[in-house]
């Protein structure tokens, strides 16, 4: 205390230069597979005995080895076949006998049969097989970085602070540099560096290339002496020699924030492009998967291991946008009409797809700005 004996001033931490820090959540936006309990009719049989039931799953598991996902018998009823497999004008025993069963497991499974509901798939959490076995007992494997998805836990401290930093950053950049129109900014998470700043322009509802989704991975390409689109913009140059490249930041996004005494602290830069060699290209396609490791193999290559938040979730054209340049996960702070990440869509859950970025969304209890 000083001799006023009030207590000192408390400091604030720089990396907190808001006072609703706290007000904002983060949550990881899963496919359907993870909330909800797909069911599927099945015919089931009960048997007779103990002693037929080796012979019986024996010849199931070969002729008829669907459902591996759930356990067969289930006091002494055994599961035979999904009752679609069987055709309008078809009876089980008819389909059955198509498969050559023996006569002995054949009348095993036409005795007392009946249509029971059983999950339609394995479960990818635990709270989902604490509700499937209700149905039918089922095989689980549990997935720790699938659970701490769910349960929010799969950020730590330091991690959760600086993501949340970003959304607060999306809110300013958007008010005080881009006029209230959308904005996005492109982070290296391996030294938490942003590599590129994009604003939607005041077009961006007429041209959909002016989204600034579109913009921000043109703005990406930049930093890799890339680059389609025309701009009327002035980006920062790089100093001669430097070992990351600035090329991807429009100055005045970049200067409003070395201008502030609160974002001193943050990084900006991205790696310089490697001389990638024609097999190498070809390893890093392929292999897609990967992400922030193709990033440390082989150097930048669009926006593959890269964050990427945006202010507004992304429409369906900007979302496709990600999944070529190979983003590796997608933060936005508010949902958009024809958002396609979870307003209308959920392209990032479409197994076709040969890329697939994870998704989190910001919740605030509306004091962000």
């Amino acid at each position: 205390m000083d001799a006023c004996g009030s207590p000192p001033p408390v400091k604030r931490n720089r990396q907190s230069p808001t006072d609703n820090e706290d007000s904002i959540g983060i949550r990881a936006v899963l496919s359907d597979e993870y909330n909800e309990i797909a069911l599927i009719k099945v015919h089931s049989c009960q048997l007779e005995t103990k002693q037929q039931l080796q012979s019986v799953i024996q010849e199931l598991s070969k002729k008829l080895p669907r459902l591996q996902h759930l356990k067969r018998v289930h006091d002494r009823n055994v599961l035979i076949c999904p009752t679609s497999d069987i055709g309008d004008a078809e009876t089980l025993e008819e389909h059955l006998q198509r498969y050559a069963f023996s006569a002995n497991v054949l009348r095993a499974l036409c005795h007392q049969v009946k249509v029971v509901e059983v999950p339609a798939r394995m479960p990818k959490l635990r709270v989902q097989y604490e509700q499937m076995i209700q149905h039918w007992p089922c095989k689980f494997h549990p997935n720790h970085y699938s659970e701490s998805l769910r349960n929010g836990s799969n950020f730590s401290i330091s991690q959760r602070i600086f993501h949340k930093r970003m959304a607060q950053l999306l809110a300013r950049l958007s008010r005080d540099v881009n006029k209230d129109r959308p904005v996005g900014i492109c982070v290296d998470p391996r030294q938490s560096s942003i590599v590129s700043i994009a604003g939607a322009s005041e077009s961006y509802s007429a041209h959909g290339h002016e989204h600034c989704s579109m913009l921000l991975v043109d703005f990406v390409a930049r930093s890799q002496q890339g680059g389609a689109l025309k701009s009327d913009l002035s980006f920062v140059e790089d100093e001669e020699k430097a070992e990351t490249t600035l090329r991807g930041l429009p100055k005045a996004y970049y200067d409003y924030l070395k201008k502030n005494e609160a974002y001193q602290d943050l990084k900006f830069g991205a790696e310089v492009s490697r001389k990638c060699q024609p097999q190498q290209q070809v390893l890093l396609n392929a292999d897609h998967s990967q992400g922030a490791d193709n990033l440390t193999k082989y150097g930048p290559y669009l926006c593959t291991g890269y964050d990427v938040y945006l202010l507004q979730e992304p429409c369906l054209m900007c979302s496709m946008a990600f999944v070529h340049s190979r983003a590796k996960r997608i933060f936005f702070l508010r949902p958009s009409d024809n958002g396609a990440l979870v307003t209308r869509f959920q392209l990032h859950a479409v197994k076709e797809l040969n890329h697939h970025y994870e998704v989190f969304q910001f919740t605030t209890d509306g004091s962000l700005t």
